[in-house]
Parts: structure tokens; sequence; C-alpha cells
């Protein structure tokens, strides 16, 4: 049975009742971004509160990242058959349900269980709202849409470091969760009233899944990072090694299987595999700052807790600015300048972090801006590397991919950030993970913090080394009609819209 399209003239729909629409996809986008970035400015406060070293507290960033990472293949496959509405409704209900657990939670093992299951609920909203959002608008008007969900995932990664700030000045560091819920009730409520039901692809029973690719992928996820947390120790090297296993038996169940989890043909083009190694390397430089420049200004520079939010603005407001600008550029100049420049900019101001004394609260802005400026160079021109090296057929399963690429990628940045600091404090003899009550933290903190901004600029290097110009796409497969052609991208209703045979479903506002 061939997956259902709509094909013909696009519906004429109000600008209303599409940017009720868009409101309502996007409410989940906003606190996806603004939960990746909040809880990093309240980890000091955590810390205090639970008596935790910095290798566990990473824990509470990494079990949110790594939960979305292995799942986002499962849930992309889930949703195709039971349908974006109702698979996004779903999600937005699991993150508010995770963000009350969190606020309430009476210990740092509860809390990690509710940061697992707002992953479970962010990587239901990653799948969903591109998608939607491409289906719901029309195809000449489908640019402008995905360029203000780049608007929102900017407004929440601005708004992050502010509101943890200013929340945790006022209360303490359970506020950022509380403050989830009235966007999540909102979220379940929009997305009920104004979003369509879109098409199913009801012969994808659950039954013919790959349920064990999906669960080779998770687990070799899993895997790696309880490796990469201590890669030091015995136990550390043995699962590094156990996830070296696990991929390969998960690409040997994705050769055979009909309806893999990831189309491992798309690997083959060089241009792509190279770009997405190239972004790994851009998210595990962003997650650098982001994890330890609160720990910085805290327990170096004493900052109180609203400038330590504050100092990781910077960062989003140049990105936000400059990333229009790097995509222009790209459509101009090719992805080799603007990309290969915002790498150049991350190695020269991690150098400059790194540099011999404390940076001063000026020179901790600046570097945040900087690598803000990066960003906004690196980040649509990688993107664009990747999509345009595919058919169009295939840009679904390629923004899907990108998705995994991005959680990844944070995922071992954080892991990396955590250990280097480790690594050093071992090699002088300060054990593994000195408590923040330890007389002479403060520098021991400061110089760890100068080391590991020495190994940020070999991953910056290679990220720019890795960036490639895309070779022309091949040529789309001949179809047989709108249902074959639906169906060529493997990657759902989103893979539908990237072919731009879809028309947008029409939105309803029934009750």
């Amino acid at each position: 049975m061939a997956t259902p399209t709509t094909t013909g003239t696009t519906p004429a729909i109000s600008n209303r009742a599409l940017y009720l629409g868009f409101a309502a996809a996007t409410t989940g986008t906003l606190m996806v971004n603004i939960d990746s970035t909040i809880v990093n400015v309240v980890l000091p406060l955590m810390q205090h509160d639970f008596g935790l070293p910095l290798a566990s507290l990473q824990w509470a960033v990494t079990a949110y990242v790594l939960v979305i990472t292995g799942t986002l293949p499962a849930i992309e496959q889930v949703t195709r058959y039971i349908g974006r509405r109702r698979m996004l409704t779903l999600g937005l209900a699991i993150f508010t349900i995770a963000s009350l657990l969190g606020a309430m939670a009476p210990n740092f093992a509860l809390l990690l269980v509710a940061r697992a299951l707002q992953g479970v609920g962010g990587a239901i909203i990653q799948v969903n709202v591109m998608a939607i959002v491409t289906l719901t608008f029309p195809q000449e008007r489908r640019g402008q849409a995905l360029g203000m969900i780049g608007s929102v995932v900017a407004a929440g990664t601005l708004a992050g470091p502010a509101l943890g700030g200013l929340l945790t000045a006022v209360f303490d560091w359970r506020s950022v969760f509380w403050v989830n819920l009235p966007f999540g009730i909102w979220g379940v409520f929009a997305v009920r009233r104004f979003l369509p039901d879109f098409p199913r692809e009801l012969h994808l029973t659950p039954r013919g899944m790959d349920w064990g690719g999906a669960l080779l992928f998770a687990t070799a996820a899993a895997v790696l990072q309880f490796g990469l947390a201590s890669p030091t120790t015995l136990t550390g090297a043995g699962l590094l090694l156990l996830s070296v296993v696990l991929v390969i038996a998960f690409i040997r169940v994705e050769r055979t299987h009909p309806r893999a989890v990831v189309r491992l043909d798309l690997f083959r083009i060089r241009t792509f595999s190279s770009n997405l190694g190239s972004g790994v390397a851009f998210y595990v430089l962003m997650m650098f700052p982001a994890f330890l420049l609160p720990f910085y200004l805290h327990a170096v520079l004493h900052q109180p807790q609203w400038v330590v939010g504050l100092s990781l603005v910077p960062q989003a407001v140049a990105t936000a600015i400059v990333s229009p600008f790097g995509g222009r550029l790209a459509d101009r100049a090719g992805v080799l300048l603007p990309g290969r420049l915002g790498f150049a900019l991350f190695l020269v101001a991690d150098l400059a972090i790194a540099a011999p004394g404390t940076a001063p609260l000026w020179a901790v802005w600046t570097f945040s801006a900087a690598t803000g400026v990066a960003a906004g160079l690196v980040m649509a021109p990688n993107n664009s590397a990747i999509l345009n090296s595919v058919r169009k057929s295939e840009t679904g399963l390629a923004s899907a991919i990108i998705a995994t690429q991005r959680n990844l990628g944070r995922n071992i940045g954080v892991a990396i950030a955590a250990l280097v600091p480790s690594l050093y404090w071992l090699a002088i003899g300060a054990g593994a993970s000195p408590s923040s009550h330890t007389p002479g933290y403060a520098l021991l903190f400061r110089d760890a913090f100068r080391v590991s901004f020495v190994v940020a600029p070999i991953v910056a290097l290679l990220g720019l080394l890795l960036m490639r110009a895309p070779q022309p796409a091949p040529a789309e497969p001949a179809v047989t009609g709108a249902g074959d052609a639906g169906a060529a991208g493997n990657a759902g209703a989103a893979g539908n819209a990237g072919t731009g045979k879809a028309g947008a479903a029409p939105l309803s506002t029934r009750p």
C-alpha cells in the first residue's frame, strides 16, 4: 500500500490559522531549547545541594541528551504509524509531567529519572515539529516557516541562561523545572485545538518495525556515553570496546532489514559523511563553554547567579544575528568560506580564553560572543552541505540524521568537557573530582578550565578539515505515482514535504 499523500492545489489557509498552528507546533521547540541551556546555569547550585562532584553532575545534562539521541530513530518509525499530531501531543505531555517530577525530585537519582523522561518527550518533539510546520505551510512559504523555526530555536537558547539566572536569583534551582509547566499545558491544548490530523502510514505496522535496530542504536549510544564518562578505568575502556561491537552489530542489522531505522547507503556519499563529522565537532565545541563557563564564573570569579545566567546570553545573541548572514554567504560563495571561517574563529577564541592567568568577566563575555559568531558562521552552511548532498526525496531522512548528529555531538561534548578537568586533576595529584569546598578549589578549577580550552582547538581544527563542498546530488529515481514519490525518502511526512510533491495539510480549528 502506497504512502497516502495529498496532491493538487494547496488549499487557501488564512494567516491567522497558519500562525496559530505554527505557535502550537513550536511550543515544544521553545521548551526543548530553553531546557537545553537553562539546566547548565544551575549546575553549581545542584552541586551545593546534593554535594556531588563535577563528574557526577554532568549526568543532569547527559541523561537528557542521551535519551533523545538513543530514541530518535525508533520514535520516527512509530510516528509514521500513529500520526504526527498524536505523537506531538504525547511528547508535550511527557515533557511537562517530567518537568513536574524534576521540580519535586528529593534526590539526584530521581532528578536523573525526570531528565531522562524529559529526553523522551524532547525526542518526540524534535521528530515532529519541523515535519508538521513543513506540511502545514504552503510550498511557496515553507522557507519562511523553517526560518521562523530557527528564530524560535534562537529565542529558546537565548532565554534559557537569562531565565535560569533570574529565576534562581529569586527562587532555587527547582524553579527552572516549574517554568515548563505553563508552556506544556498551553502546548497540549494548542496542538489539539489548532493542528490537523496528518496522513498516517497504516501499512507500517508495529510488527514490521525495525525494533532490533532501534534497540541496538539506543544501547550503543548509552554504552558509549557510560564509557566516555570514565575512559581511564578498566570498566570505562571495556564499555567503549563494547560500544564498538554494538555499532558493528547495528550496521549488520541495518544492511538486511527492509525498514531500517537508518539508511546506511547515505553514508557512502562522501560529502554527506564528512560534513556530518564536521557537525559533530561543531556541537562538541558548543558544549565546552555551555558546561564549563557556569562553574568558572561561580567558583573562580565568584559571580552571583544572575550574572552567571547573563554571561551565556552573548553567545545566543551573536548566533541569532550572524546565522542569517552565514546562510546567505554560503548561498553566494559556497559552504566552505563561512564554515571554515567559523571553525577558525572557534580555534582562536578557545586559545585566547586559555591564556595564562584568570580571565576577567569582560573577557568571558567577549569569548561568549566570539563563539556565538563562530556558531552562526558554521551552523547553516554545515546543514546546507549535508542536505545538498542527498536527493530531495531523502531530505526528511537527512534531517532526522542531522538531529541525531546534533544530540550525539552535544552528548560527547559534555563528556569531554567533564573528562578533561578530571584527567588534569588526577595528573597533578588532586584526585579525579576535588570537592568545591577544598581549599584552593578556585585555582584548581581555573587551571583545569584553561587546559580544557587548550584541547578544544583540536576539535575545531578537525571540524574545519572535515568541511566539504557538496557534490551534485544523485538523480531522483523514476517513480510511477504520487504514492511512490511520497514513500521514496523513507522519512514519513517530513520526507514527503521535502520532495515538494505534496500539498499543505489544511489547518483545523475544531474543539
